[in-house]
């Protein structure tokens, strides 16, 4: 599973990662979310993404939209931030 980072429209590398399995997060309640793809209220899943073989990458989770099935309950062009972690 390869996606490509994309600068300027132009096609700048990409990100390879390892065969994953998809599934809901275990003992994770829905919540409700804004989907600003269906511009309602939807209750979403936190869904994760978890590596099948070893890998450099760890699981990585979204909130799925049970009608889009996409994570838009952020505004377009906003993204989640972490902490920087020592």
């Amino acid at each position: 599973m390869c996606d490509a980072l994309v600068s300027n429209g132009q096609v700048v590398g990409h990100i390879c990662r390892t065969q994953a399995e998809t599934r809901p997060v275990p003992n994770r309640r829905r919540k409700r979310w804004w989907c600003f793809k269906c511009r309602k209220h939807q209750m979403h899943t936190l869904m994760g993404s978890y590596p099948v073989e070893p890998s450099y990458y760890g699981p990585s989770f979204w909130w799925n939209c049970p009608k889009c099935n996409g994570e838009y309950v952020l505004f377009p062009g906003q993204e989640w931030i972490y902490p920087d972690e020592c």
